[in-house]
């Protein structure tokens, strides 16, 4: 079994290197048919790893000897680490190769007001059986299987999971955690690739289905205690970890407030791990406020510095924030499709007349050029929210949505203005 994306946050430079061939791991008490599994034991005193989290492979650079070596073919038996330097042949997969569902639009999605705090086995026992494990059979390109995690969101079995694990699959199937044995073939309602997300459909074929329960993703702070339950290295069913909240509003993309893929990330120092993309991510009161994704490990080093004395980059966990999530899974719950509300503007954070917002570059839609705004403006507001950065004006457009009327606070020399108009939709535009 194979995850052969690179999903490191924040993008580094340079090329990074192709899967790593890997033994079979222990086979857990009872495995479902899959393709082959691989996995790779980390050597050396330091190991450099890019780990995606939707499968059970890791993208790996095992310490610069390794680097040098020639990778020789494994068999079942050979455990020795071995980097293959083939790039993969191009499959010609498609999405249209995924195995499509129909979206329905009377499902809706919303958070609840937290309740108490409760104990973490008591937050473990609520979220299991909202679990499921996702299986994604890939094309004629990488044999095997990736595999991760889904949070079931509605009582007609409707998944929410990470787009990267469904990449380049061709079937998918589901497995609740608790309460059947039984794996289900799942259908792809829609997805949005820039956020990574995904929307799965299964008929759980009368087995009850217990829905999990979404809380805000505002009302976290950091230092809030959060656990992360999924199935890391893709067999390990239903393992918990916990941590705390380490930051919020991770930005991933800081150049354009219409840029795509620029949700403002959860960070944790949950332990996370190969498989546990999908899952989800508990606040104190058990409910889901976030999607694992993404973590970052690895080394970071000065150009020239010697390689033990890099430092070692730890517990750095990401998740996609739920609130965050919802307006776009639920757009694609109703048309199968994701969207992206857009002013119609390109535009940077900036400071002036001793106010932080986000300040206008260039004016490309109609609407906004009609209402009166120029480049040069400073937003300091959007709907009445204050905005100091991109992250929390996209913020507001995202949650306003297409078609819905947003108007913005300005400062131009040094007035404070009142601008409204009409958001569009960037994807149809594209």
């Amino acid at each position: 079994m194979e995850n052969y994306l690179n999903y490191r946050w924040p993008k580094g430079t340079g090329v990074q290197p192709p899967p790593v061939p890997r033994t079979p791991p222990l086979p857990p008490p009872r495995r479902p048919r899959r393709g082959v599994r691989r996995w790779l034991v980390p050597v050396l005193s330091i190991v450099l790893c890019l780990a995606l989290l939707g499968g059970v492979s890791f993208w790996a650079v095992n310490g610069i000897a390794a680097l040098l070596a020639q990778a020789e073919p494994m068999t079942p038996d050979d455990a020795r680490p071995q980097i293959s330097w083939e790039l993969p042949r191009d499959s010609g997969w498609t999405t249209d190769d995924l195995p499509w569902g129909e979206p329905d639009p009377s499902v809706s999605l919303s958070v609840q007001p937290a309740g108490p705090a409760v104990t973490g086995r008591e937050a473990y026992k609520a979220a299991l059986p909202t679990l499921v494990c996702v299986e994604s059979a890939h094309a004629s390109r990488y044999e095997g299987t990736s595999v991760g995690t889904g949070v079931v969101v509605d009582r007609e079995g409707y998944v929410l999971t990470n787009y990267h694990i469904i990449d380049e699959g061709v079937a998918i199937w589901v497995q609740l955690l608790e309460g059947s044995d039984s794996r289900f073939p799942a259908k792809v309602v829609g997805f949005d690739e820039e956020f990574d997300l995904a929307v799965l459909k299964f008929d759980p074929a009368g087995v009850k289905l217990t829905p999990a329960q979404l809380g805000d993703s505002d009302q976290l702070a950091v230092g809030d205690r959060v656990y992360a339950v999924g199935n890391p290295m893709g067999y390990l069913l239903g393992s918990m970890s916990t941590g705390i909240v380490s930051a919020l509003n991770r930005e991933t993309n800081r150049e354009d407030a219409n840029a795509k893929g620029a949700l403002g990330m959860i960070q944790t120092d949950a332990p996370l791990n190969p498989g546990n993309s999908g899952g989800a991510l508990l606040n104190e009161a058990g409910q889901v406020v976030g999607i694992t994704s993404a973590k970052i490990t690895g080394l970071s080093r000065e150009d020239g510095e010697a390689l033990e004395d890099a430092a070692v980059i730890e517990n750095i966990g990401l998740a996609i924030p739920i609130t965050d999530a919802i307006p776009f899974v639920n757009h694609i719950l109703a048309t199968g499709e994701s969207w992206r509300p857009a002013m119609g503007i390109t535009c940077v954070e900036a400071s002036a007349d001793g106010r932080r917002g986000v300040q206008v570059r260039e004016v490309t839609g109609e609407a906004p050029r009609a209402a009166g705004l120029r480049h040069g403006d400073l937003i300091v507001s959007a709907n009445g929210r204050p905005v100091s950065t991109l992250v929390e004006l996209r913020r507001v457009l995202y949650r306003t949505g297409v078609d819905g009327n947003l108007t913005c606070g300005v400062v131009r020399d040094g007035e404070e203005l009142e601008i409204s108009f009409v958001l569009m939709d960037s994807l149809k535009e594209d």
